[in-house]
Formats: structure tokens, C-alpha cells, sequence
């Protein structure tokens, strides 16, 4: 049974906390600026500027570090490692390339993956061991880069399952499972065989280009110019993902761009859902038994005339809410904030 939840009215009045601007960067940034990352201490903001990745040193004011050209086309995805001090980008010009960020003067590079045809469009780390780095495309394949016991990292595996772009990737807590969401309205559930190789169990026919892993048991996606999230959990018998819920968002019917893919904080038990000129804020609750979330906050910006070009990231811990607003050129820095 499909529950639906119409409740930004009354959630609007029992939110106990908001994201406020603590600081903004004040210059114009091209529009070819999709992707930003934050380390995980906080201390890093990167951000892919067109070919270039700039970083950025997070504190009490900002300051730049370094910026450094090494890809020939606009980057569009940045990842940093958890447990390494290294950071990924992967571009248009269809590589992949993993970088120190202790050795932020250091203009060579660790690696460069090559394997795709065409542009990457998103990028996933395993984020128990951190050996696997799982990338999306638009030459319509998803492929797995496995860090060997001799240091180098190689294409271990490709699924070409979708026939169009991949938009989405999301990998469970775990590690065991992987959703990806494609341009050919097809969603695909992944699971690993005796812990190695992948492959599709599900699909399920749905435009996306944002989903995300709330739990093992439980995915959610954005319907490309929908007015709910779409809420999917497994079936104990069959081991397949029905739709259980839905939950009203604001940002419907608005230009969106497939950059500023969701992210979902476990420690703060919160999603963030970009969909048109809203960003949306959900907060979940589980107990023994259950589960619910409610609609916290929709963030809006102007974009009217600028085809929903808003992208930006959150930090690992949800402290911090990193947005670029490309009507304006503005990077904003949001933190978390209590309501009293």
C-alpha cells in the first residue's frame, strides 16, 4: 500500500532546524560549474569550474589554495576519498582522475582512468573499503574500477544495461547494492555475486536523474519534473523493491538540470533533493518497526530565466550545505542551525 504524505504546510511549522548562510563567495563562476566536493574534516571545499579544479580552505573566512588544469573538458563529478587525502574528478572528456589533496602544489596527478568513450555524468566510491570507484556515462555504461593489491586501479567489470545516459548512481551503506537512473526511464538495482562481480536484478521503468539509498532496504528517487519522491523498499520474499511511499516536494515543473545528485545523511537521518529551483530538505525517523520522514524545508532561488542551474554539495556529517547559484555567480556556504 502506497502512503502519501501532502505535508509542507504543517511540516513547514514543526521544523526545528535550517541551513543559514554563513559565508558567500562573491565573484561571478562560468556556468560550466556542476560539481563541488568537501573533505571530510571540513577543511576543504573543491569546486570544478569548467576545466579547472579550484580548492578551496574552509575556515573562519575563505582562501584559495590552488587551482590546477588537468582535464581537457568541464568537469562534472568530485569525490573525496574518507579515509585517504585524495580527491576524484571525473569530466567530459570522458576520464577519470585521482588526485592528492595533501600535495595541493603538487601539479602532477596519482592516476588517470581511461575506459569510458564518452563524458562522465556521475561517480560512486564503496564506502566500506573505499577499493571500488563506480562511474556512469554518457556512452550508457556503468563501470567499476577496482584498486588491486599492487596499488593501481583498473576496470574490473562494465554493465551496459541502460540504452541512453546514466544520470544517478547510489551505493548502499554496506556496499552490497547499487541504483543507477538513466535517460531510457529505466532505474536498475544492483547486487554483487559472492562479493565480486555485479549484476542487475531489477528494473523498474522510471525517468530519474536523482536517487539515492536511505538504507539497504530503501531507495528514493526524484521523477524528472514530478511532484512527489518516490519511495521503493524490499520485499523480504522476493528480494525486489516495490513502491511504498510518496512524499509532495516543491520544484515541480521547473527547468532542472541532472547535476547535484541526492544525498542522504545517515548521522542526521536527512535527504537533500534538488528539484527545479528548490532544494529540498527531508528528515526521516526509524524505530523497531517503521519508518516515516517529513517535508522540512524547500531552500528556493531565482532562477527563472536560467533553466534551474543551481548545483552544489553537502558535507559528510550534513554540517554544511555548499550551493552555487549560476544567476548569480554566488557560491553560498550554509550550516546547519537549531531552531529554538
Amino acid at each position: 500500500m502506497i502512503q502519501q504524505q501532502s505535508q509542507i504546510e504543517q511540516n513547514n511549522q514543526q521544523k526545528h532546524f535550517n541551513y543559514q548562510i554563513l559565508l558567500s563567495l562573491q565573484q561571478q563562476y562560468p556556468i560550466h560549474t556542476f560539481t563541488q566536493a568537501i573533505n571530510n574534516n571540513n577543511t576543504l571545499l573543491v569546486i570544478g569550474s569548467n576545466l579547472v579544479c579550484k580548492v578551496i580552505y574552509l575556515k573562519k573566512e575563505l582562501k584559495y589554495l590552488q587551482q590546477n588544469k588537468k582535464h581537457s573538458n568541464s568537469i562534472s563529478t568530485l569525490n573525496f576519498f574518507k579515509r585517504k587525502s585524495q580527491f576524484i574528478s571525473g569530466s567530459y572528456d570522458s576520464s577519470i582522475i585521482i588526485q592528492s589533496s595533501n600535495l595541493l602544489q603538487n601539479l602532477k596527478y596519482l592516476t588517470k582512468l581511461k575506459g569510458h568513450m564518452r563524458g562522465i555524468l556521475c561517480l560512486v566510491v564503496d564506502p566500506n573499503s573505499e577499493n571500488l570507484i563506480i562511474s556512469g556515462a554518457t556512452d550508457n555504461s556503468i563501470k567499476f574500477w577496482s584498486y588491486s593489491q599492487y596499488s593501481t586501479w583498473s576496470c574490473s567489470q562494465t554493465i551496459r544495461e541502460h540504452t541512453s545516459f546514466v544520470f544517478g548512481l547510489s551505493i548502499n551503506q554496506d556496499g552490497t547494492k547499487l541504483v543507477s537512473c538513466g535517460r531510457d526511464k529505466q532505474i536498475l538495482l544492483m547486487e554483487r555475486f559472492n562479493g565480486q562481480l555485479w549484476y542487475v536484478k531489477q528494473k523498474i521503468s522510471e525517468l530519474s536523474s536523482r536517487i539515492s539509498f536511505i538504507t539497504k532496504d530503501i531507495f528514493v528517487f526524484q521523477p524528472s519534473n514530478g511532484t512527489h519522491l518516490q519511495f521503493y523498499t524490499i520485499e523480504q520474499s522476493t528480494g525486489l523493491y516495490t513502491k511504498t511511499k510518496e512524499l509532495k516536494v516543491q520544484g515541480t515543473a521547473q527547468g532542472c538540470y541532472y547535476y547535484f545528485p541526492q544525498i542522504y545523511i545517515p548521522s542526521r537521518q536527512l535527504l537533500i533533493s534538488k528539484n527545479g529551483y528548490f532544494i529540498n530538505l527531508i528528515q526521516f525517523n526509524f524505530d523497531s518497526e517503521n519508518w516515516n520522514c517529513k517535508y522540512v524545508e524547500g531552500i528556493e532561488f531565482d532562477q527563472c530565466e536560467n533553466f534551474g542551474n543551481i548545483f552544489g554539495t553537502m558535507s559528510d556529517n550534513g554540517e554544511y550545505l555548499i550551493i552555487l547559484d549560476c544567476k548569480s555567480g554566488n557560491i553560498e556556504i550554509r550550516q546547519y542551525t537549531y531552531q529554538k
